[in-house]
């Protein structure tokens, strides 16, 4: 795993985990609002560049806490996470409470957290497999004016412009072990148990128009009853933080603050 650090490093510390087959890059709509007051470590999961593999959930998020750890970090304010990269942040929040770094707050957008049976994440490898090919094989307009980008962004493509520039260049890299092994990490989530406190901390956020919101928030809600929920209504996955950006950087700056 490779990591970025990018602000000030006497402000407040956020991690920032990017969703699935999208580097760290992808999230900089975001990151390039937040640099000017606060820290910013961006994690490249591993699969996302030469000579690496994404191998686990597991894996990516104790790499993250043995840098952490390196840096002599103490105090994290916020740690971020979208789609996959949610469902990461949710594996470090529990990594790190074995650790005398102390977490803030941990907020999830877009996370599925769901366990699908075999059959089903076979057919995702699959789909994600044909789209990546897809990827490597035309530009950046000609993905825009793929039909299931067209879908997602329900016919303003140009939204997705800034996620689909940096996953472009990631595909070229993208191994079939590392394909298959983010799409179980998407698809094969175990609850990690958190205590009253601890589930306080954490901020889940969906767009209703999102499949993560109507398959998989009534778990999500039951594994973490004392949590916080965001719904935005009229948007789909990761669609408010792209269309609605300062709207929703405002959102985290005002959880920062708490």
């Amino acid at each position: 795993m490779k990591f970025q650090t990018i602000g000030n490093p006497n402000d407040s510390l956020i991690i920032m985990l990017p969703g699935s087959f999208c580097p760290s890059s992808g999230l900089k709509y975001l990151y390039e609002k937040l640099k000017d007051d606060y820290c910013l470590i961006l994690p490249e999961y591993n699969g996302h560049y030469e000579n690496s593999t994404f191998s686990s959930r597991q894996n990516e998020a104790k790499e993250v806490v043995e840098y952490i750890q390196k840096q002599n970090i103490h105090t994290i304010k916020m740690i971020y996470g979208q789609s996959m990269g949610a469902e990461i942040a949710i594996e470090l929040f529990k990594q790190l409470e074995k650790t005398n770094i102390d977490v803030d707050y941990c907020f999830l957008d877009g996370a599925s957290c769901i366990k699908l049976p075999y059959l089903y994440k076979k057919f995702m490898y699959f789909k994600f497999n044909q789209i990546l090919k897809m990827m490597k094989k035309k530009d950046v307009d000609q993905i825009l004016n793929m039909k299931l980008i067209k879908k997602i962004a329900r016919g303003n493509t140009e939204n997705l412009r800034p996620m689909i520039e940096p996953m472009a260049v990631t595909a070229q890299f993208l191994s079939k072990e590392s394909v298959k092994n983010e799409t179980e990490c998407c698809y094969t989530f175990d609850f990690p148990l958190f205590d009253k406190e601890a589930q306080n901390k954490m901020y889940f956020f969906y767009g209703k128009e999102e499949k993560a919101y109507k398959t998989c928030y009534r778990g999500v809600k039951k594994a973490y009853p004392q949590s916080n929920y965001i719904f935005k209504e009229g948007y789909g996955h990761l669609m408010y933080s792209i269309k609605k950006t300062d709207d929703y950087i405002e959102i985290l700056k005002e959880i920062c603050k708490k």
